[in-house]
């Protein structure tokens, strides 16, 4: 059989060698664009801003990247104004014992525990977000399925553990590979930690800090919850 060559697979492997989570990494790439999207063409867009509306907005987490990354002022101005003008009606004509009070509740309900429960409660952001991170986890496994993906994946940093839980939860010979590679970072990483802990004692902070220990607080806090960026629930 040879190696999965699709573009999906192509990006996968490439991101093997950039540094830390590689479906963290390209899921953080499709949110970016999506974003940038959204921002070129989307905020005109009557369909788009319905969805966003019926949504009540962006998560909180994609609301501030879309602040600090969109670079757009009047995006930005007409998006939020048409979500806290229908705010504003639907405050303006609600009794403190109505169903609008009741209906915001089911709706806050169903955002933290079921974030996936209908298309008009997701976000739009975060619903690109889990595409991409499906996508990509796909990917892996196909290029996990030979040889050579295998040795290159096994170069690479592996996957966050959230990640990680996903692909194992699949099992297979993939999940073996991913299950493997996790132990063999994860031994490594916790010696680096124990001697951060180490030096953090008076009696030997003398002693000079690696770049690997420099690093190693950031690099533990990605690896547990994965890349910033990412919304987690």
């Amino acid at each position: 059989m040879s190696e999965p060559r699709d573009s999906t697979a192509f990006e996968v492997r490439d991101a093997f060698g950039e540094g830390g989570c590689p479906v963290c990494r390209l899921a953080v790439a499709a949110v970016d664009h999506h974003i940038a999207t959204i921002a070129y063409e989307g905020v005109n867009d009557i369909a788009f801003r319905d969805r966003l509306r019926a949504a009540g907005g962006f998560c909180p987490s994609h609301a501030y990247r879309w602040l600090h990354d969109s670079h757009n002022v009047l995006g930005t101005a007409l998006i939020y104004r048409d979500l806290l003008s229908a705010a504003h009606r639907e405050l303006q004509d609600a009794q403190p014992s109505g169903n609008l009070f009741a209906r915001w509740r089911r709706s806050a309900a169903r955002r933290d525990d079921a974030p996936d429960a209908g298309a008009t409660l997701a976000c739009p952001v975060c619903k690109t977000q889990r595409e991409a991170e499906a996508r990509y986890l796909d990917a892996l496994y196909a290029v996990l399925s030979e040889p050579e993906g295998s040795e290159a994946f096994l170069r690479s940093d592996g996957l966050c553990v959230p990640h990680a839980r996903v692909a194992l939860a699949r099992g297979g010979q993939a999940g073996g590979r991913v299950q493997a590679h996790l132990l063999d970072v994860l031994t490594r990483l916790l010696a680096v930690l124990d001697e951060v802990i180490r030096k953090e004692d008076y009696r030997f902070r003398h002693e000079p800090r690696t770049e690997e220990e420099r690093t190693a607080p950031a690099t533990a806090v990605a690896m547990a919850v994965g890349d910033d960026s990412l919304v987690r629930r």
